[in-house]
């Protein structure tokens, strides 16, 4: 089948070239995969957006002499909120209501570690690699996440 722009042969060699491109980098496939499958974990989940974002060094007029600063985020849903505050030593937090649970931190590479939430809703981590996060908080049969912050 031949059109006013594009004859067979033309199409064939397009075809062959695109086919004879070389291999993408299998670390770029495993990255594009991993965030692939995440597109709808959050289907069946309540998302607790973020409402409030406080950062200690937001103030600063002058460096603040190489200490780290601290962040507290504030994420909201329906029937869960978690308040986290991240620094030097790390993540800590506390579900609302108060409750125990399980917490998990999340990176786009997939479940980094997780941390049992005592009766008050506290919980804490080690600091987290750079870059994107969330947090996966299960408390009796519900599933919540946060949504994705970078640190």
């Amino acid at each position: 089948m031949s059109s006013p722009m594009w004859s067979d042969e033309e199409l064939l060699r397009e075809l062959r070239a695109a086919l004879a491109e070389s291999s993408v980098d299998e670390s770029l496939i495993r990255s594009a995969q991993a965030a692939f499958s995440w597109r709808t974990v959050d289907a069946e989940l309540e998302v607790l957006g973020l409402v409030d974002a406080f950062h200690d060094g937001d103030a600063l007029v002058r460096d603040n002499g190489g200490a780290d600063a601290r962040r507290t985020l504030t994420f909201q849903g329906e029937r869960l909120s978690v308040e986290i505050e991240i620094d030097e030593e790390g993540i800590v937090g506390q579900l609302t209501p108060p409750q125990s649970g399980e917490v998990t931190l999340v990176t786009p590479g997939g479940p980094q570690a997780t941390a049992q939430a005592d009766e008050v809703g506290y919980f804490a981590f080690l600091p987290p690699p750079p870059g994107p996060l969330r947090l996966d908080c299960r408390v009796g049969s519900d599933h919540f996440v946060t949504e994705w912050v970078t640190v």
